[in-house]
């Protein structure tokens, strides 16, 4: 997987289930509501493949010596590698697909909670976003 793969498909995914989301909740549109927070979900799980992957993996990233004697510099965040830098918005996206699973449930009960659970998973989805995108001015 490349670099620009790994941070272009989640923003596709991202708005993807916002657009879907609100869509179809101004609408009235079920189907819809239901498909953006599975986008969501999807979104979750790619992070965890790639998390699961070797892509954060200190070894990628430090010197044999540096991980046997376990000594770590500090690091100022321009000579953090851009992949290692991306760590925290992988994570809000787990976090995000964790919150949509409550909003598929109250939306097929038919109960107005899942509004609240859809917000919480897109801002928290939004926040990764702008994770990604507060660390591509370092390229």
């Amino acid at each position: 997987m490349s670099d620009s793969f790994i941070y272009t498909v989640p923003q596709w995914f991202i708005f993807a289930a916002i657009i879907g989301m609100v869509y179809g909740w101004i609408e009235d549109k079920k189907t819809i509501r239901l498909i953006g927070a599975g986008v969501l979900i999807a979104l979750g799980i790619f992070a965890i493949v790639v998390l699961s992957g070797d892509y954060f993996s200190a070894g990628n990233f430090l010197t044999q010596e540096e991980l046997a004697s376990q000594q770590l510099e500090e690091n100022i965040p321009e000579e953090i590698p851009f992949i290692a830098r991306l760590f925290p918005a992988y994570l809000l996206f787990v976090i995000s697909a964790v919150l949509a699973i409550p909003t598929i449930i109250f939306d097929l009960k038919n109960k107005k909670g899942y509004v609240y659970w859809a917000i919480t998973a897109a801002l928290v989805a939004l926040a990764g976003f702008f994770v990604i995108v507060g660390q591509l001015k370092y390229i």
